[in-house]
């Protein structure tokens, strides 16, 4: 049992641990590879614009050394903006975004916002269009907002919690009182098929997405339709498709990728990687490339991005609304769990001194006692230090394995089947949470 208990950390180890990049703080930047993490799905909008940029960096060898695309996908690009915020601030990891890293704070998915990162660069501008099945019998904005208004919760719409497209799906629906849309969190290649399949009746896509996915001479079935621009006025590259405003509605909004880096980056290795950008973003092929996207290159950097960003941010901050509470709270779920498992090891403890307690004149055996009182100190403490930022997996290893210590007589004998049991439900936990429920955890 042991073995096979040691099998299953092992497997846990290596997924949790097994692929995490090696940094270094090293000498001469850049003198290894860098990483620009897209938070999302290959084959999406976010994921072809980034391996555009860095087709044209290593053509034009910018920065001297190879820049690798990860795809980190998960928790509505949060996932992969943590791993990039809590990496080593010098260079080598970088974070392509969009607004996303905005808005998710904003919708209370996140603590953090552009505030926990150095930006480095904004490298294009993006337009977003609100996308149907070709053979949709919504044809219009107005025609699908009454839906979701006669129906709510009818009309599924793929659109990450806490993403500008959530928010601008929010402010449509203000604009319908009582419509409601039911939210399907979905990456770009994603979102894409669940339309086509019948999983959505709409969802957010940019225009680069929009061109990349549209197809010619196919059955209405297996192709997509916009059906609004969210621009302040049509696109050259659509210019059939009506702004939302044309159709009578007030919102309108666009995107923006961004190039982060960990917060402390020093100012040379920033300053690097932000004339790379700039010139690679001038590049008449790169140029050529985006036109096709109908992406627009749009460089700023220093004091204009941060001006710019604080502008966004305040913005973001006029179209926020009450968040939905569809994520699960995961500091009580964590403390619930590590609580149960006490309560079983403190129910089976309690049965095995069961002689001893029927010994004295009632159920105040000062040895039980002062075992429920250390119980409860180590989850109450265990509560505290994630509510007060102490990283889960210290902090639940800690909880679990001190509860046994507490509670076991024979604490030689045991201690080897608790670190066991401290480590497979602490990983097992963090698996479910950030793969299952995308929660980001402390």
């Amino acid at each position: 049992m042991k073995i096979a208990a040691w099998i299953i950390i092992l497997a846990l180890l290596i997924w949790r641990f097994g692929f995490q990049p090696d940094y270094g703080n090293q000498d001469g930047f850049p003198n290894q590879k860098i990483e620009l993490v897209v938070p999302y799905q290959a084959g999406g909008g976010t994921d072809n614009f980034a391996r555009i940029l860095q087709k044209t960096l290593d053509a034009r060898d910018e920065i001297k050394v190879p820049l690798v695309i990860i795809n980190q996908d998960g928790g509505s690009g949060t996932i992969g903006s943590r791993m990039v915020k809590d990496a080593e601030p010098d260079g080598y990891q970088l974070l392509c975004h969009h607004e996303a890293l905005i808005a998710t704070k904003l919708a209370g998915v996140v603590d953090y916002g552009p505030e926990a990162f150095r930006p480095i660069a904004q490298v294009a501008s993006v337009v977003l269009l609100m996308i149907v099945r070709e053979d949709s019998p919504y044809q219009s904005l107005p025609e699908l907002l009454k839906a979701a208004q006669e129906n709510p919760n009818s009309i599924r719409v793929g659109a990450n919690q806490g993403s500008p497209a959530y928010f601008i799906c929010k402010q449509l629906m203000n604009e319908y009182p009582g419509a409601k849309f039911n939210f399907i969190s979905a990456g770009g290649a994603k979102r894409y098929t669940f339309l086509l399949g019948g999983k959505l009746e709409a969802g957010i896509f940019s225009l680069a997405e929009y061109v990349a996915f549209r197809k010619q001479n196919v059955p209405a079935s297996e192709n997509i339709l916009a059906i609004a621009n969210f621009g302040k006025s049509r696109h050259p590259r659509i210019s059939d498709v009506k702004t939302s405003r044309e159709q009578g509605l007030e919102t309108s909004a666009e995107n923006a990728y961004y190039i982060w880096a960990p917060k402390d980056t020093p100012d040379q290795a920033a300053a690097v990687l932000a004339n790379a950008f700039q010139s690679a973003i001038q590049d008449p092929d790169l140029i050529e490339e985006l036109d096709l996207l109908s992406i627009d290159p749009t460089f700023r950097g220093g004091i204009e991005l941060e001006q710019h960003l604080a502008d966004r941010n305040e913005a973001f901050q006029k179209l926020a609304v009450e968040a939905d509470a569809s994520l699960p709270n995961f500091a009580g779920w964590a403390a619930g769990i590590v609580g149960i498992l006490g309560g079983f090891i403190l129910i089976n403890e309690f049965r095995d001194s069961k002689s001893e307690i029927k010994d004295s004149s009632d159920f105040a055996h000062p040895q039980f006692n002062q075992l429920a009182a250390a119980c409860l100190a180590i989850l109450i403490a265990y509560v505290v230090g994630l509510q007060f930022g102490m990283p889960y997996l210290p902090a639940t290893l800690t909880a679990i394995f001190m509860l046994g210590i507490s509670i076991t007589q024979d604490r030689k004998k045991h201690c080897v089947s608790l670190i066991q049991l401290s480590l497979i439900v602490t990983l097992s936990i963090e698996l479910v949470f950030t793969r299952i429920f995308t929660v980001i955890l402390p």
